[in-house]
């Protein structure tokens, strides 16, 4: 028998395994279908009242159903750490305040606002803030807000010196600059107001004119104990007295229904005993309420110095006409953040930590979504590689 080339050997191999071989079952049984790319959706306007946005503090904007498991995530802008966001109930659009540098870390600096499209979300107007003032910190209330019913906006600036641009949002424009030396953070009050934090313990309020100029002003008594229990910065507003935490466990309302705001009395947190259990509040956004007369805190067990940034175990729910506690929700994993929903079937969302495998360190975020009445979480929902702090803010 003459030998076979090999050729020709390798030919009767391959077609004796073809004849052999079956053809492979498919791997799923319904596969998904070819996706169109592009493919461009739009979101409904206004939003549904279950939504919210999410502020990274890194790299996005974030807008999320937290009232449904699937398709959770509706959209986002893209971000930096001092981005700041505003979102009007009125208008279809959005703003976002930002910082860029010609040469990425260095060069050319501009301070802008951007304007968004709530439908599309793509960019339709901006608005160069002069100076390169606006202050740089890390996404927090107090430093984009509103007044005159969403037609001015106020930014906070620090050079260190600090000041305020006021900006006419729907004329495109930047009205003027106010200074407001040794204070610090932007909340509205009255029709056509805001008052600010100070370094003295006092608050500062101003009265504006349409065109941004202040036409009155009033400087409070101290009351904000800055060096043994000063106030977080985070707050929350039910019908127009805004109401501010302190660090050690009291409330501090603030009356906002007329430009120049007023100081109301205080009250207590905790009970005496709690107060000697080192309960006290600590977190980012320490404070929500339902806009009615519902407190929400968190709060943490054994705070000491140094702890009121870290998440809390628990939120205690208050009422604010009777000063009285009326609930206690234990979350299942330590919250940093928290607000609530304005559906009609309000759900609690709790920006969370898993636990870390490195002893000490915070592992990565979830938004986990709670029944503010008997506590219960609902879903969670991920935000993988997330470590840092988010401000979240419900869609009104």
């Amino acid at each position: 028998m003459s030998p076979i080339k090999p050729r020709t050997a390798a030919s009767v191999i391959l077609a004796a395994w073809v004849s052999t071989s079956a053809p492979a079952a498919p791997r799923f049984a319904n596969p998904l279908p070819a996706g169109q790319i592009p493919n461009v959706l739009t979101l409904p306007v206004p939003y549904p009242k279950g939504w919210v946005f999410l502020d990274y503090a890194s790299d996005r904007i974030e807008i999320r159903d937290v009232g449904s498991d699937a398709r959770a995530v509706k959209g986002q802008v893209q971000a930096r750490d001092s981005t700041t966001l505003l979102v009007p109930d009125g208008r279809n659009e959005f703003y976002t305040a930002d910082t860029v540098w010609s040469r990425f870390t260095r060069g050319t600096r501009t301070d802008y606002i951007t304007v968004y499209d709530k439908k599309t979300l793509e960019p339709t107007g901006e608005i160069v803030l002069p100076g390169g003032k606006r202050a740089l910190i890390t996404a927090m209330q107090g430093m984009f807000e509103f007044t005159d019913h969403e037609r001015l906006g106020l930014v906070f600036d620090f050079t260190p010196a600090s000041s305020v641009t006021v900006v006419d949002l729907p004329g495109r424009k930047v009205l003027g600059s106010i200074d407001i030396p040794g204070c610090s953070l932007i909340f509205p009050s009255g029709e056509r107001g805001f008052f600010t934090l100070c370094s003295s313990g006092t608050m500062l309020s101003l009265k504006l004119d349409a065109q941004g100029r202040v036409i009155d002003r009033a400087e409070s008594a101290r009351f904000n104990d800055l060096s043994d229990n000063p106030l977080f910065t985070s707050s929350t507003v039910i019908d127009g007295v805004r109401y501010f935490v302190t660090m050690r466990g009291d409330v501090q309302p603030i009356d906002g229904r007329a430009e120049i705001a007023k100081v109301l009395p205080s009250w207590p947190l905790v009970s005496p005993a709690e107060r000697a259990a080192h309960w006290q509040p600590a977190g980012w956004q320490v404070v929500t309420s339902d806009g009615h007369d519902t407190l929400y805190v968190l709060m943490q067990a054994n705070a000491h110095e140094g702890t009121q940034k870290d998440p809390s175990q628990e939120v205690w729910v208050y009422d604010v006409r009777s000063h009285r506690r009326i609930r206690r929700l234990h979350l299942v994993r330590p919250g940093a953040s928290i607000a609530l929903t304005h559906a009609d079937q309000p759900l609690l969302v709790v920006q969370s930590y898993v636990a870390s495998k490195k002893g000490g360190e915070l592992g990565d975020g979830r938004i986990d979504v709670y029944d503010p009445r008997s506590g219960a979480l609902l879903r969670s929902l991920n935000t993988p590689g997330f470590h840092t702090r988010m401000l979240i803010e419900p869609v009104r």
